[in-house]
């Protein structure tokens, strides 16, 4: 497996999707926010492509003269890690674990791995605590209204109804002592993308702790962001969060500081359809068969690992503030950022923050 070459922190990076604020930025692609640059320049870059999505990996090295080249060797594990996961959990690629779980489970008990098996029960566990809002087997819903096929459609009730009957978790049979899941209805499929990132993050971020990495910010596309440690001399990784209204926009509306934890924004102004006037974003309640209708424009959760983090930033933005309030109220440890429309402007709402 070729591995990417190491790019220094002030070379230009194309295609990144998180920047590096300040007298050297980045280029990135569209995203919900910007990671401000450490003060400590002695950091470096790392960029590899998977799931359709540039990862980066921004690391301070265990040792002072550390040279490049082992440097991008401390990345490598961090990598394969994340191509693991793609490998076993992508319902995109046909001779995945997961391909094969969609194409048989319905007619079968089907035995899994470890990996697989342990994202099922915690995807299980998302969609118990989120009371059905978190649901990996939400893709019929998606496929309906068209944003698989990037073709907007405004189902009718009965399709919504037929689409239902072939979501939801609880229809998903998992025996932990056989190692086997089944799917109790013809139709259903499990596709991890709400926390494949996420998770790809967590197992990278160990993979570079166990190599005594200290300070590291990892990234994946527009979706997640994963701190190891600060960078030096500073409380945490600088993270500024930007105006869902113009993903062009230069415009800052928060900025909020991590450390040892993860950040993840949803916003529906990247994917959505426009039909009669009305405006249909991709994140939907699973409850309803609908996309969200919470008045939130961007949710942003903070929490300990990554793919708790994109479990809740979709969960606030379905439950709105009120809902985020309380989550948020009964565990301190999660933090989030709420924008709002308010008479036509952003508004942020800080939540243990």
């Amino acid at each position: 497996m070729a591995f990417p070459r190491i790019v220094l922190a002030r070379s230009v990076c194309a295609a990144l999707a998180v920047l590096l604020v300040g007298e050297h930025a980045m280029a990135g692609e569209k995203e919900g926010f910007i990671a401000a640059a450490p003060q400590d320049q002695r950091f470096a870059t790392v960029t590899h492509q998977a799931m359709a999505s540039p990862f980066e990996i921004i690391l301070y090295p265990p040792t002072p003269d550390m040279q490049s080249e082992e440097v991008n060797h401390l990345a490598e594990p961090a990598f394969a890690a994340i191509d693991l996961l793609d490998a076993r959990l992508s319902n995109w690629k046909p001779d995945s674990e997961l391909s094969k779980v969609n194409r048989e489970a319905a007619d079968h008990p089907v035995e899994v791995g470890g990996e697989l098996m342990r994202t099922l029960i915690f995807s299980r566990e998302a969609f118990q605590r989120t009371h059905g809002i978190f649901d990996v087997t939400v893709g019929p819903l998606l496929d309906l209204w068209g944003f698989y096929r990037k073709e907007g459609h405004l189902p009718k009730d009965e399709e919504i109804k037929a689409a239902l009957d072939k979501v939801g978790f609880d229809k998903v049979l998992i025996d932990e002592s056989k190692k086997t899941v089944q799917f109790k209805t013809p139709g259903m499929y499990i596709d991890f993308g709400g926390i494949g990132k996420g998770l790809a993050l967590d197992w990278a971020a160990q993979a570079l702790r166990d190599q005594g990495v200290k300070s590291a910010l990892l990234n994946a596309g527009s979706s997640s962001l994963v701190a190891i440690g600060t960078p030096p001399g500073e409380p945490g990784w600088k993270v500024r969060i930007r105006s869902p209204y113009n993903s062009n926009s230069a415009e800052i509306l928060a900025e909020v500081t991590i450390a040892n934890e993860s950040l993840s924004s949803s916003s529906a102004s990247e994917k959505f359809f426009m039909l009669e006037g009305k405006k249909y974003g991709h994140i939907f309640d699973p409850r309803t068969g609908k996309p969200s209708e919470s008045g939130v424009l961007s949710a942003t959760a903070i929490a300990p690992t990554g793919a708790m983090s994109e479990v809740l930033t979709k969960e606030f933005f379905v439950t709105g503030v009120e809902g985020t309030k309380t989550f948020c109220r009964e565990h301190p440890e999660v933090r989030a950022l709420l924008v709002v429309d308010e008479a036509g402007a952003p508004k942020v709402i800080r939540i243990n923050l």
